[in-house]
């Protein structure tokens, strides 16, 4: 919508480059749902409070959604006003710039688009209506055809409410020859500002009535021609952990394998904490984007008559991006598992990177020698660093997962997926299980430590009386630890820090805690200091012992050493099988653990 500025107004604006601008509204905007198999739905963006994440503002302003390119200016001043975000759009010092003031001055240009992702939703599936509940802008474009045309520059609260009074009722009588075409020319331009290709690109596939199934073909014809002028560097090793919005510069595959990642990973019903941006642009199928990897290196996805079947599978299978986005996708799936498994053991145990198989040497931490008081002109006595070692080494642990030939035709592919969390589940269990079986060695004293006596044991002085649970147990627990010493003398004054519990304690646990906290008054008064310990709740334990541990910066106690590729989970690797017509990958994860100093943990038998 133009506006009415006068001579004066026009020139002032120009030159400061500075305008109001309404940047999002709660105006239901037609998209495509690939979740639901390509249904059209209205999304709506909630401006309630909480629900829009301005942490990266100040936002670029682009063109066209064009993020090849450098910024035009920025949007600052960012503000909720009502049911719609505000600020100011300050533009540059470039050429492009200043003809784009001139032009927004004289109302030529109004259109604005935001870019954003969604972090949490919710979904009427009978009125067809997703709501944004929790979303980010990052970026914000100067469009010739905005989808939402309640907002733009130059746009005042009056003007917003005007248009929100004057926007005709929804017409539930729309003639659908009439809703296709709002669909055929909405995904025309959703599909080539994802492409980067222009907004006249797409204005003139619209007018011309291109059809939607030709406009893609077109469009990919396009993006062909782009990467061969401008040839894409392809990357042998991917962080599929990550999914931020690419910056200025990236590399057009690289874009496109994340985006198709999380698109299988959405499909598949697997959360993706910050999805690419062009991840909803893309079906997920696995018929399109083996035609778009082929497409990506200049070849048809339907050169034999057929846009789906095994041949297509096939021959993408030798491009650069599908087996990537097959492996990406699966490693993703794995790693999901990894991190939503509960691992008590995280919280006191100290991980470290591993270089490899060889058996790793570690100093025990208070081994230096007590200082000697030195008198006037007095000579310095030698001191030695004790040579005393904890040494354990890493094991692997694996599994082969394959997919078969004819469940990639099928395009069974999220079926898959969806099971593979398991495995990055089975990896963290597995690291725990390894961790507490130390606990039950040597009849639940431990495993025997580097000087021949068991981890628990009264020469260690970190072996309470068994007693009843309560405060006066911990506060012995917490004696034994105050007290131990260095090897080279001194006490080395540990304070506790984690409580780990069997869970047939947890709930009597909960309440020590919880009247530290309180300071309620029962028989006795509970001490304040037990209100700062962490629970730790492990069901692996014997129901016979609770034990404190210090934190594991001041004393290194038990130690899991990762190989390094495993520090973020199992390592996913692809597999040759050419007897059968089968996808195989390995998932690996190579990890040791080992309590390498009694010092810091202490164990109270409980009655």
């Amino acid at each position: 919508m133009s506006v009415d500025l006068g001579e004066r107004e026009r020139k002032e604006a120009a030159s400061s480059r500075r305008f109001p601008v309404s940047v999002s509204s709660e105006t239901p905007v037609q998209r495509v749902d690939w979740q639901s198999g390509g249904q059209l739905f209205d999304e709506v963006l909630s401006h309630a409070r909480g629900a829009v994440d301005l942490s990266r503002a100040p936002l670029p302003v682009l063109e066209s959604h064009d993020r090849s390119k450098v910024n035009v200016g920025v949007v600052r001043d960012l503000k909720l006003d009502g049911k719609r975000l505000r600020g100011e759009l300050v533009l540059g010092q470039s050429e492009r710039a200043k003809e784009l003031a001139a032009d927004i001055a004289d109302g030529i240009v109004t259109g604005i688009s935001v870019g954003y992702t969604i972090s949490q939703e919710t979904r009427d599936e009978k009125a067809k209506r997703i709501t944004a509940t929790r979303w980010c802008p990052y970026e914000v474009s100067i469009v010739s055809v905005p989808a939402d045309p309640s907002v733009g520059i130059n746009r005042s609260a009056s003007m917003d409410e005007q248009s929100a009074t004057t926007t005709p009722p929804t017409d539930n009588t729309t003639p659908p020859e009439v809703l296709a075409e709002r669909e055929r020319a909405s995904e025309i331009h959703a599909l080539v500002t994802r492409a980067r290709l222009g907004a006249d690109f797409g204005a003139q596939l619209v007018r011309d009535g291109v059809p939607l199934e030709q406009a893609r073909a077109r469009i990919l014809d396009a993006l062909v021609v782009r990467d061969q002028q401008a040839p894409t560097n392809q990357h042998t090793r991917m962080d599929y952990g990550r999914f931020d919005a690419i910056s200025p510069g990236t590399d057009y595959g690289e874009d496109f394998r994340r985006a198709a990642v999380d698109s299988l990973l959405i499909r598949s019903g697997i959360p993706v904490a910050r999805p690419h941006a062009g991840a909803r642009d893309l079906s997920g199928s696995v018929y399109d984007l083996a035609r778009l990897s082929l497409s990506r290196q200049g070849r048809t996805g339907s050169r034999f008559g057929e846009s789906r079947g095994p041949e297509l599978i096939k021959r993408a299978m030798v491009t650069a991006d599908f087996p990537a986005i097959l492996a990406g996708a699966l490693h993703a799936s794995v790693r999901s598992g990894y991190e939503s498994e509960p691992a008590s053991h995280r919280a006191w145990v100290r991980a470290v990177p591993v270089p490899d198989f060889r058996t790793q040497q570690r100093p025990i931490l208070g081994s230096a020698p007590s200082l000697a008081q030195v008198g006037e002109h007095g000579e310095y006595t030698d001191g030695y660093f004790t040579d005393e070692m904890a040494s354990y080494s890493v094991m692997k642990y694996g599994r082969m997962v394959a997919i078969s030939w004819e469940a990639l035709v099928n395009d069974n592919l999220g079926a898959f997926l969806r099971v593979q969390p398991a495995l990055g589940q089975a990896a963290r269990r597995a690291e725990a299980d390894t961790v507490y079986a130390l606990f039950a060695l040597n009849s639940a004293a431990g495993p025997t430590m580097q000087d021949g006596t068991a981890l628990f044991h009264a020469n260690h002085a970190n072996l309470a009386t068994s007693a009843a649970f309560d405060s006066a147990q911990l506060g012995a627990g917490r004696a034994l630890l105050r007290k131990q010493q260095a090897l080279g003398g001194g006490y080395l004054s540990l304070v506790p820090r984690y409580l780990v519990v069997p869970s047939e304690r947890e709930t009597a646990a909960e309440v020590l805690l919880a009247n530290a906290t309180r300071r309620v008054n029962t028989e006795k008064t509970t001490p304040e200091w037990i209100a700062s310990l962490e629970l730790v709740v492990e069901p692996r334990l014997a129901n016979t012992a609770v034990y404190l541990a210090a934190e594991y910066n001041q004393i290194d106690t038990a130690e899991l050493g990762l190989l390094e590729e495993n520090m973020n989970g199992p390592v996913v690797e692809e597999e040759a099988e050419f007897r059968k017509d089968v996808k195989q990958w390995k998932v690996r994860h190579v990890f040791g653990a080992k309590f390498l100093d009694w010092r810091g943990v202490v164990k109270m038998p409980v009655t």
